[in-house]
């Protein structure tokens, strides 16, 4: 087994471990609080998962009868950082850092729920450079990931690049985190960076809202695994 091989089973195998999991309610083991403390990885901007939490919170404080509060947090290592040291009761997590608050905890971040849709991974490749068609027209570029520790923004977009011969650190001109799919898109029509990737949802989201002008930002390709 060559050395490369290798390394691209084990991130293989890192993959299927995080994308089984993929966007899980995970809780750390703790008495019942007088508040539940919730959070998310911040994968979008912070009005936006406010947002999303409302109707949640809603039904957390309805389901439980306790006060529930939303904990921002201000990246993804401190919503696992946070479940460690108890300073949190549930949390939405992706599949990679539903894995890290697994070891982190030693095993007692549980996972309680999964969305339907996250049974299919998705990620987008995009570029407002019209020269940029394929992949490997990404040689030599700027290219913006999402977060480091983003299972559709970084992980999994990692591995697809492996599979198609790009190594982002040799292969492109520069590499940036934005920290969230919605920067990602920002800073490619900002032309921070020549092209990025980003979760699927995220980006129809997007377009549907009118908030990326497609005749700039392209799709260059979108990859599908099924968790």
């Amino acid at each position: 087994m060559t050395h490369s091989f290798a390394r691209r089973q084990a991130l293989r195998g890192l993959a299927v471990a995080a994308l089984a999991s993929s966007s899980l309610l995970s809780a750390a083991h703790a008495d019942t609080p007088a508040v539940l403390r919730v959070s998310a990885i911040p994968d979008e901007a912070p009005t936006e998962l406010q947002r999303k939490f409302k109707p949640l919170g809603e039904y957390l404080s309805q389901a439980t009868g306790m006060k529930v509060v939303f904990t921002p947090v201000s990246d993804y290592a401190a919503v696992v950082e946070s479940l460690a040291t108890k300073k949190l009761d549930l949390a939405w997590l992706g599949g990679f850092t539903y894995v890290q608050a697994k070891i982190r905890t030693n095993g007692t971040a549980i996972p309680i729920v999964q969305r339907a849709e996250d049974a299919v991974f998705t990620s987008k490749f995009i570029t407002a450079d019209p020269a940029i068609k394929t992949l490997a027209d990404l040689k030599g570029k700027t290219f913006a990931f999402g977060a480091p520790s983003s299972t559709s923004g970084s992980l999994m977009p990692r591995f697809f690049l492996q599979q198609d011969g790009l190594n982002p650190e040799k292969d492109f001109k520069t590499v940036a985190y934005s920290g969230a799919h919605d920067a990602t898109v920002a800073f490619v029509a900002a032309g921070k960076a020549e092209a990025g990737v980003l979760n699927t949802s995220v980006w129809d989201k997007l377009v549907e809202s009118k908030k990326v002008d497609t005749s700039k930002v392209e799709l260059v390709r979108n990859f599908v695994c099924e968790a």
